[in-house]
């Protein structure tokens, strides 16, 4: 009975611990709802550069197509192109993810990005973490959006080789991960 009143108080206490304080802002954003930077440790080569601010984070569900093509004397899964919807933080949807690191926001506005930086993924079916340069389209949402990791990536990665019956096919892998927008900081007004 004492074993059972302590591993019931151990678990109240734990709980209690787990749930946020009244007021406490959600994870992943600060105390004023705004997006913050995900965490990425120390040696993290996918930092955003100085002067640049979180402006937006939105998540990625969808696939990653590969074409199975011939390499050498064997046959490789070759990345084509992501296809992916974009989803705000309340669920909605908020744009696509598509082609040569492409982003349109249901606003109109669009981003066409570079690799710039890779983290290693964590497992080798899952997608490595990015930096990209983005050149921004249009307005809205996306305007003057520089730069944008990709994080928290799970799944995306095809098995390693395709045989020579499979040449020239497609191979659609699922994927989610999360995006975050970045635009130059804007200087703090004098108080």
């Amino acid at each position: 009975m004492r074993a059972a009143v302590a591993c019931l108080v151990a678990s109240l206490l734990l709980a209690a611990c787990a749930t946020p304080p009244p007021g406490a802002a959600p994870p992943g954003r600060a105390a004023d709802d705004r997006p913050v930077p995900p965490s990425l440790g120390l040696f993290s080569s996918i930092r955003a550069p100085d002067g640049q601010e979180v402006a937006l984070q939105l998540a990625a569900r969808g696939v990653q197509i590969f074409r199975c093509e011939r390499i050498g004397n064997g046959f490789e899964w070759r990345f084509r192109q992501p296809d992916a919807e974009l989803i705000d933080g309340q669920g909605r949807p908020a744009g696509k993810h598509g082609a040569n690191f492409s982003f349109e926001h249901r606003d109109g506005s669009r981003l066409l990005g570079t690799v710039v930086a890779h983290d290693k993924a964590t497992s080798a079916d899952t997608l490595p973490w990015l930096l990209l340069s983005v050149k921004s389209f249009g307005k809205g949402e996306f305007g003057g959006i520089d730069y944008v990791q990709r994080v928290n990536t799970q799944g995306g990665m095809p098995p390693a080789t395709c045989s020579a019956d499979e040449h020239n096919r497609l191979l659609r892998v699922p994927f989610s991960a999360d995006f975050v927008f970045y635009r130059p900081r804007t200087p703090s007004k004098p108080g």
